[in-house]
């Protein structure tokens, strides 16, 4: 190695990278930390729809990384990588410069495959990033009414590791843009020349939570006049039309898509690396299959399902503990234990609060509504924008939590 001291490499600073840099800051006086992310700037996906429909600056969801990588005594790179040597623990980047480690923490999320979609570049839109948000945006301020439909095309998923197989990876956004386009449409005076149809590939919308939440959520949908199908397995997009492979197609004045969900280009890249789609396989302490030394957390790996971050943050939490533990002999690693946790906003100052672990064999499946969600929602991204990548504290979070049973506990002794 280069240094004396061992090298410690994340690739990615998006919630997994960050996190799990934050965790490891406390080794940063014996091990070198690097950072490494072809962007200069940190994305917070879950804000993106709040640039699409409620006028929130884009800048205003992304911050510089450097600032909070060299804060936390740490390097950062601002460079491209092409791949990952594995066997040879060195990642080489698209310039040809290679850096060597010691340790690696994989954190490159997922890649929204836009071209997948026939007909997706001339006819469609997305809330996914940063350059699709605006994009969509400019679009619904033109908007004058029609035939609106929105969904998530079918990923597919590898079979080195055991995770649930979900049609799609997260209709999150899915949700929070059908309720906030029927407020918006309202707001506007468009909403009875404008229809709203949502499709998803999957038995039922919403896969990764459990019939409490269903059974909450429904009313909703039926309120705001929205139409949901599922099984249906996008196509192609054309102008004015939206076409499934059951053959049939449905028309559409705004055609509004969530992409198939693949690994990243730079792990399938990387000889081994990967599973058949590009995902990084590990086991439930986030170390890699089949490479010591190299560790994964996010949207990236195999193990995350749905791609969510609130998961993405957990496998962190694991991967940096493992990691340390592997470094030094010293300290427990957590129990990973998954869950789902989002809050959607639905328009104004509602949204809705999403708590569940059935998809894990759990028994927790709660929802909060109303204004307190929305402020929820509100100080979570404020707090992770201004703090450049730091999340409320975990007593909030147990706060949280304890506020959510508790609230539930007497909803069910009212109804007794």
């Amino acid at each position: 190695m280069s240094t004396s001291r061992p090298r410690v490499v994340i690739l990615g600073g998006g919630f997994a990278g960050l996190r799990s840099l934050f965790r490891l800051r406390s080794l940063s006086h014996r091990v070198d930390l690097t950072l490494v992310d072809p962007r200069d700037s940190s994305l917070a996906r879950p804000s993106l729809p709040e640039v699409a429909l409620a006028g929130k600056s884009v800048e205003h969801s992304r911050f510089p990384l450097r600032g909070p990588v060299t804060r936390s005594g740490a390097t950062f790179i601002h460079q491209a990588a092409e791949r990952v040597e594995a066997s040879e623990r060195r990642v080489i980047f698209q310039n040809g410069d290679v850096l060597h480690y010691d340790f690696l923490l994989l954190a490159v999320g997922a890649h929204k495959d836009y071209d997948a979609i026939d007909g997706f570049r001339e006819f469609g839109f997305s809330p996914c990033d940063d350059e699709q948000a605006p994009r969509l945006a400019h679009a619904l301020e033109a908007f004058t009414g029609g035939p609106i439909v929105i969904g998530s095309a079918k990923s597919s998923w590898g079979t080195r590791v055991e995770a649930p197989p979900l049609a799609a990876p997260c209709e999150g956004p899915v949700a929070e843009i059908m309720f906030m386009l029927d407020h918006e449409l309202r707001q506007r005076g468009l909403r009875d020349n404008s229809s709203i149809r949502v499709f998803s590939p999957g038995h039922i919308f919403f896969e990764d939570v459990g019939p409490r939440v269903h059974a909450d959520v429904e009313p909703l949908v039926k309120r705001a006049e929205i139409q949901v199908t599922t099984g249906k397995v996008l196509q192609s997009l054309s102008e004015g039309k939206v076409q499934f492979e059951d053959g049939s197609s449905w028309d559409s004045a705004l055609s509004i898509v969530l992409p198939p969900y693949v690994g990243s280009p730079l792990v399938a890249r990387s000889t081994g690396l990967g599973d058949e789609r590009g995902f990084v396989p590990t086991d439930t302490t986030m170390r890699h299959l089949d490479f010591e030394r190299v560790y994964a957390a996010g949207d990236g790996t195999s193990l995350s399902m749905p791609k969510l971050g609130h998961i993405a943050v957990q496998q962190a939490d694991v991967a940096a503990a493992a990691l340390a533990q592997d470094l030094t002999g010293q300290g427990e690693v957590p129990i990973y234990r998954p869950e789902v946790f989002c809050i959607a906003n639905r328009g104004g100052t509602e949204a809705t609060l999403i708590y569940s672990n059935t998809l894990f064999g759990g028994t927790t499946d709660l929802t909060l509504e109303g204004p307190a969600a929305h402020l929820m929602k509100w100080g979570f991204d404020e707090y992770y924008f201004h703090t450049a990548g730091h999340l409320p504290p975990d007593m909030a979070s147990d706060a949280l939590e304890f506020m959510l049973k508790s609230t539930h506990a007497s909803s069910r002794e009212s109804d007794e």
